[in-house]
């Protein structure tokens, strides 16, 4: 798998030189991009059955995750251009593939644009629910940013899928997108579609998101399912001296792109059991960014979880909280150094809301280079 996928990125490397030269247009042109994010970090957890574990090492993308990706675009006629995007997630730690399963793990879609009529993709790619509430987040730390809580925010990629997104009118842009089937099997009557749509305006120092999630599960992955859906509203504003972001979202059924823990073993990504049957749970989010020099930023976030439901032994679930406070420090337009720390209250990282969770805290430093 890895010998392929490095075969894949030597032949585009090689072609960019190549398609750039082509006698298309002077808005064609084929871009190599990435970031490598490379840190230490140190990390405590107080598991529910009241074991302690240290983790301590390197870490990847802990500021932002690494990746390497291709961007294309060609004009064609009329105002209208080919548009493509090949991404993948890499662990620089080991130099491996962040997830195996996929040569371009994140995106890998092809589509047309028009600045006049907006844009279509078709292919492996993240929802527009993910695209409108990105900017809302302060601070991405990783596994301890704003997709912490916010499981439809965290950049999960959906298969078989086809997204519209409008131009902007006067800062105000809307997005839908669909997936046939995000089990792989498009199969009829076996299907599970997916359904995201998302408003978002943008003008000056203000952004306004609202976002809509929806995954209908089939009888075929899972027993009498319920339908996981979620809903999201934030709100940003730059008062220049700092910039201040507010948000909520509410998650039923189980986290909408199947991408949460899995405490109860259903093998979906649904979170615990009872949250996938028929719970509910409410996330806020306070984040805060303030300069402290032409070059540094302080970056404080927290984010509070309330579920709704209750354990078999009759229990409620408590809620969960998690707040970073970190310093970025930008060496070039290219370059940057980060030290934070975070802590986890009644919340784990990997599984979200578990009975019994006790607290886990974590300290890091590193690099991170964009190219």
């Amino acid at each position: 798998m890895n010998a392929r996928f490095l075969c894949v990125i030597a032949l585009i490397t090689s072609s960019c030189t190549t398609y750039a030269g082509e006698p298309y247009s002077d808005d064609s042109g084929l871009n190599l991009y990435g970031a490598i994010d490379s840190g230490f970090s140190s990390t405590r957890v107080h598991d529910p059955d009241g074991t302690r574990q240290k983790l301590t090492g390197l870490i990847s993308g802990g500021l932002e995750d690494s990746v390497l990706g291709f961007r294309g675009r060609e004009m064609v006629s009329d105002g209208w251009a080919a548009v493509f995007q090949l991404e993948t997630e890499i662990d620089n730690r080991i130099g491996d593939l962040d997830d195996n399963k996929y040569f371009f793990s994140r995106t890998a879609w092809l589509g047309l644009a028009s600045e006049r009529f907006g844009e279509i993709r078709l292919g492996r790619q993240h929802t527009v629910a993910q695209e409108f509430s990105e900017d809302l987040e302060i601070a991405s730390w990783k596994a301890m940013g704003m997709e912490a809580t916010f499981l439809a925010s965290e950049p999960y990629s959906i298969d078989n899928a086809i997204s519209y997104l409008t131009p902007k009118w006067g800062g105000l842009r809307f997005g839908a997108s669909h997936s046939f089937d995000v089990t792989d099997d498009q199969t009829s009557g076996s299907r599970s579609p997916a359904y995201s749509a998302a408003l978002k305006y943008e003008r000056g120092p203000t952004i306004v998101a609202i976002t809509w999630d929806k995954t209908i599960l089939s009888d075929s992955v899972l027993t009498d399912p319920h339908n996981p859906e979620a809903w999201q509203l934030g709100v940003s504003y730059d008062f220049e001296i700092a910039r201040l972001s507010l948000a909520w979202s509410r998650q039923k059924n189980g986290y909408v792109g199947l991408n949460g823990g899995d405490p109860g073993d259903l093998g979906l990504g649904l979170g615990a059991p009872e949250f996938a049957n028929g719970g509910r749970l409410d996330a806020f989010l306070l984040g805060v960014a303030i300069p402290l020099s032409a070059r540094g930023t302080l970056l404080a976030q927290w984010s509070l979880v309330k579920p709704d439901w209750s354990w078999g032994n009759g229990e409620k679930a408590e809620n969960g909280q998690v707040a970073t406070l970190g310093y970025v420090f930008t060496l070039s337009p290219r370059t940057r150094l980060y030290a934070a720390a975070g802590l986890a209250s009644r919340y784990s990282l990997d599984d979200q809301i578990v009975q019994g969770q006790g607290t886990t805290t974590r300290v890091m430093a590193g690099i991170h280079h964009r190219f």
